[in-house]
């Protein structure tokens, strides 16, 4: 499904062309700061000594979105003494000027490093993206390169389909999806829409955000929003040691505090998808193997009270007998909190 990156000249090659702001500094070749013989444009955020750098950009969106921000960043060599103190903050504004997001980073020295901030849009509207200096103000400072706002305007998890991936609120019932047991046929399509109100007054109806890459092997793809307990396949060596199996499914709220995988936060009101086929299956959600809708009285019996309320709360019209068996070993909760705890602990991730 195309993209568009929102932001414009976000390269540099144009030098400060479609920044606004102050003390930009946007005109010279890595060269310059590097010292590495190359042409590449960028931008320091830090360009007169006495005079803090700022500039933004801002761009529209046309509607609620989950999504990235990445960029790549340095110290110039001049700056590496202040490895650890100079760097910038990076800004998204609403158009009254609310802070949408917030982060400031540090660049390392040496060679680029590319750094993501993920993003919740909470509306259609005008957003600013601004950077500003932190630091000691000496002229001598970080990098920017290659600032990208990829927003899909579908607005949904993209789902693999025979025919390519295809936003979730696009496919319908008949509809062939692509799972680990080939192409399958869409039997129901379920949404739930969660209200800002009742995500204040229910917080497990919150949503687990799994950044860019975070289970490994560059998955998912993209950010990816799922229910908590929307179960995820992992696959490594410790799965085998200590469920018997190479590939189990882990529920998402298990996952938190893993690098990459949060709580999200955030008050913005959000849309739950599900999709159900004859069978439980695993379908590829943003490259990310993910379970489809498992449902009926026998699968709630495997799981905890807590867990079998929270999703009778979600889909209370799936609650049924007849149901199909899960596709793979389900982990119960002390089981996965104990896997995830050694995942953790040694680094490994939950795609190996």
């Amino acid at each position: 499904m195309p993209t568009t990156n929102l932001i414009v000249n976000g390269t540099f090659d144009s030098g400060a062309a479609n920044w606004t702001g102050t003390d930009i500094e946007a005109n010279n070749a890595e060269s310059a700061y590097l010292g590495n013989g190359s042409s590449n444009r960028v931008a320091e955020m830090d360009g007169n000594s006495g005079q803090t750098t700022m500039m933004e950009q801002t761009f529209t969106v046309d509607g609620p979105i989950t999504t990235d921000l990445t960029l790549d960043s340095v110290l110039r060599t001049a700056a590496n003494p202040d490895e650890g103190s100079d760097g910038f903050t990076v800004e998204i504004l609403d158009a009254g000027g609310g802070v949408v997001t917030t982060t400031t980073i540090f660049p390392g020295t040496g060679s680029y490093s590319s750094y993501t901030v993920p993003i919740s849009f909470p509306a259609a509207g005008d957003y600013t993206l601004r950077f500003t200096e932190v630091g000691d103000d000496d002229s001598l400072g970080p990098i920017i390169d290659n600032i990208s706002l990829l927003v899909c305007f579908a607005g949904g998890t993209r789902i693999l389909t025979p025919r390519g991936e295809v936003a979730v609120e696009d496919l319908r019932v008949g509809d062939r999806v692509q799972t680990t047991d080939g192409p399958k046929t869409l039997h129901w399509v379920g949404t739930r829409s969660v209200s800002a109100q009742e995500l204040a007054e229910n917080p497990k109806l919150r949503a687990v955000r799994i950044g860019k890459g975070a289970l490994g092997q560059g998955l998912p793809h993209r950010s990816l929003r799922v229910s908590r307990q929307h179960r995820m396949l992992t696959r490594n060596a410790l799965a085998l040691q200590m469920f018997g199996v190479g590939e189990a499914l882990i529920p998402a709220i298990k996952l938190v505090g893993l690098p990459g995988i949060t709580l999200d936060e955030s008050d913005a009101p959000l849309v739950y998808h599900h999709l159900l086929f004859d069978a439980h299956r695993v379908v590829f959600a943003e490259g990310a193997p993910s379970e489809s809708m498992l449902t009926g009285a026998e699968a709630l019996d495997a799981v905890s009270a807590e867990t079998a309320a929270e999703l009778a709360l979600m889909f209370p019209e799936m609650v049924c007998d007849d149901a199909p068996a899960p596709r793979l070993f389900v982990a119960d909760g002390k089981s996965a909190k104990q896997y995830v705890a050694r995942l953790g602990a040694t680094g490994e991730p939950t795609l190996g």
